[in-house]
């Protein structure tokens, strides 16, 4: 009786086909995804040479190959909405694949055309941007139309008031699009003082800066800063001055401007903070969850950080988004966290919601199918598994990657198949190694299985993983009378040409006619010794992908009979 263990170690990659290619992971690798209402903004950056950069924008697909850093800006028609995706794909072994995608909300109105109107004690100011031909800006104040004119693309008026007094004004916007009419109305109240008697400061950081206009000679001026007088001028005949003195630019600081004028009812003080200098935000790192493998985890099993002066954690359907508290920023790469826009970072759920769970292997059988070894695998599915997903590999007593003895032939299978039984050569002590590598002695081979299902639309996936002991390293077909062979696909290339070259061994003690088929051709090879080999390079005409299968028939003398034997070996050529 087999034992069946079932454990949490992650899914260990099948290893399959004619070669095995490995890469260097590439720097950390960043995204920016930025859709809004009227454009799609991506930029990417960080990649190694080769990456590819697909965008599908409205069903039309453009694709780019680049070098470190890509980027893309589309504008879009603001009053529909708009399905995009973006996919990056870095090349084999790189770290840095990514996809997104969504739909565009539609703006209310026109990102582009805007209207204001600012009324002061002093002033009207109407600006228009953007508007369709035929609008219309109708400016009344005090009952008097002052001006009715068109505005098309492009529209600024400004009036002058009478400072004293207050004015009932309004301004009327009319558009041939009904939704862009706007109208604005108020009363503005009297100046304190007359507007061409400026008095302007600028308290920024270590500087303030006063600047005086219009005032009669021998005004005089007291600049204070906290209870300190900093400073005491009296204007000349210009009428102008324009002083500066140091603050201390470390928090905000009480300041005044006190203007004594012969004429006391010009007599004004104006006072305000200073705006401290601006610090560069700390760096801060988000803190990233444990993550939870129980079978039936989902994302509210995950316990988010505990929020800080400098980070707040909330929950959402793509993940935890982490947002920084003002005067703190995220690094731009924070591993698994990714840029969310406005300076958060999303962390999404498949991160760190990774369910492990138990799979049901039925049974591993051995057998001999018309001379060839294999493995009858069965395996029942769990819940919501597609067909042809399970994983299946040959591993040593380890379990890790760096175990993997012989792969499952690719990364998806039936969860009922048989599969070509890899060869091993056994020893007198009872250890086993692989026949490819006499020298990997190992005391234990099992078989790993592994199927990945998604769930909640591919948020997150829950693993499910069972460890079959002891695999059958025995040959099924060491007491079969034969013919024996054994047949060795691969691709080679001869002075720059692919070809697909296929050698069938006569394992036996006989002639063989040798026949073989395959999609570039067939030969035929009569009388092949024992021991001996037929070989064919056949030329591949074609730069694509090609999968297939080579149709070997072999025939030869068992015990005085003529035997015959067919077998079909798959293939996958990369192009």
């Amino acid at each position: 009786m087999k034992k069946l263990l079932a454990g949490t170690v992650g899914t260990v990659l099948a290893l399959g086909g004619l070669g095995v290619a490995t890469a260097t992971p590439a720097a950390a690798a960043t995204q920016y995804v930025q859709p809004s209402c009227n454009s799609l903004n991506v930029s990417l950056d960080g990649y190694p040479a080769g990456s590819t950069f697909t965008l599908t924008l409205d069903g039309e697909t453009e694709t780019a190959t680049f070098d470190g850093s890509h980027g893309v800006w589309r504008d879009l028609d603001f009053s529909a909405p708009h399905d995009w995706s973006v996919v990056v794909d870095a090349p084999d072994g790189a770290d840095g694949d990514f996809s997104d995608s969504g739909t565009t909300t539609p703006c209310d109105t026109d990102p582009d055309v805007s209207a204001w109107v600012v009324a002061s004690c002093g002033e009207l100011v109407t600006s228009v941007t953007q508007y369709p031909e035929g609008s219309r800006v109708v400016t009344t104040i005090d009952g008097e139309v002052r001006q009715d004119t068109s505005a098309a693309l492009a529209y600024w008026g400004t009036w002058s008031l009478d400072w004293q007094v207050a004015h009932d004004w309004s301004v009327v916007l009319d558009s041939p699009d009904d939704s862009l009419d706007r109208t604005w109305s108020g009363m503005t109240e009297p100046c304190r003082f007359d507007p061409r008697l400026r008095v302007d400061v600028n308290a920024y950081c270590e500087t303030l800066t006063v600047s005086v206009d219009g005032y009669p000679a021998g005004t005089e001026l007291a600049v204070r800063v906290g209870d300190e007088v900093v400073g005491e001028v009296a204007i000349d005949e210009s009428g102008y001055f324009w002083g500066e003195w140091a603050v201390d630019g470390t928090a905000a600081q009480a300041w005044s401007v006190e203007v004594d004028a012969v004429d006391d009812a010009l007599d004004r003080t104006e006072s305000g903070l200073s705006e401290p200098c601006w610090v560069p935000p700390t760096t801060v790192e988000p803190v990233t969850p444990g993550t939870v493998t129980d079978c039936a985890a989902t994302p509210d099993d995950v316990v988010l950080p505990d929020d800080t002066e400098a980070i707040s954690y909330s929950r959402t359907d793509r993940g935890i988004v982490a947002t920084p508290s003002a005067g703190y920023e995220f690094p731009l790469w924070g591993g698994a966290w990714e840029m969310d826009g406005d300076g958060r970072l999303l962390l999404r759920w498949r991160a760190v919601v990774q369910p492990r769970c138990d799979l049901e292997v039925v049974s591993v059988t051995p057998v001999c199918d018309e001379g060839a070894p294999a493995v009858d695998v069965v395996v029942s599915p769990p819940s919501g598994a597609d067909a042809g997903t399970l994983e299946m590999d040959w591993v040593g007593p380890n379990e890790g990657y760096d175990d993997v003895v012989y792969g499952g032939g690719g990364f998806g299978q039936p969860f009922t198949s048989r599969q070509p039984w890899p060869t091993f050569v056994t020893y007198d002590d009872g250890t086993v190694s692989p026949s490819y590598s006499p020298e990997w002695r190992l005391e234990d081979v099992d078989l790993l299985f592994g199927v990945s299902v998604p769930v909640d639309g591919g948020s997150y996936s829950r693993y499910h993983r069972a460890l079959w002991e002891d695999a059958p390293t025995a040959d099924p077909c060491a007491d079969d009378p034969g013919p024996h062979f054994s047949v060795d696909v691969s691709q080679r290339w001869i002075a720059g040409k692919l070809y697909f070259a296929v050698r069938v061994l006569n394992e036996g003690d006989s002639t063989a006619d040798v026949s073989v088929e395959t999609p570039f051709g067939r030969k035929h090879f009569p009388r092949v010794a024992a021991g001996a080999s037929a070989y064919q390079a056949f030329a591949v005409r074609t730069t694509e992908p090609v999968e297939g299968q080579v149709d070997v028939s072999f025939t030869a003398d068992v015990d005085g009979e003529s035997v015959t034997r067919a077998r079909s070996v798959p293939f996958w050529l990369g192009g």
